[in-house]
């Protein structure tokens, strides 16, 4: 079985995703992730309270800590709380995916969630759309 790292707030930028992100190198991991999650038959999601497999091609991330580590920690406890979720667990992809999803249809806007993040617009936008299909 495959296995996924993510952060909690990253369960919901890969629901938003739309092609941009800091540079190439970032865009082009996270649409591996958000690819590898579109087919989640046979993978597990291992949530973490830490750096995961988005960050490992951020410029953001310094040996090992995100340079915004405290602000992106804040994010990851109010994605959990906001998703029901532990801060540690393993969970099939499938299951977490589509309860993530039906999460979303009662969110109108991420600032609560993510606050100034530097993506609340576009994320914003992306939500309207997925909740307007």
């Amino acid at each position: 079985m495959k296995e996924i790292k993510l952060r909690h707030h990253h369960l919901l930028c890969t629901q938003t995703f739309a092609g941009k992100g800091y540079d190439y190198r970032f865009v082009a991991n996270m649409e591996d992730v958000v690819a590898a999650l579109g087919s989640p038959k046979d993978l597990v999601i291992r949530l973490s309270i830490a750096i995961d497999d988005i960050c490992s091609s951020c410029p953001n991330e310094v040996r090992g800590l995100c340079k915004d580590e405290s602000s992106v920690i804040e994010k990851d406890r109010a994605a959990a709380m906001f998703l029901n979720l532990p801060e540690e667990a393993t969970i099939p992809a499938e299951k977490l995916i589509k309860m993530v999803q039906e999460r979303l249809r009662g969110l109108d806007d991420f600032w609560l969630l993510c606050g100034e993040c530097e993506w609340l617009d576009l994320c914003n936008e992306r939500l309207a759309a997925i909740k307007g299909k």
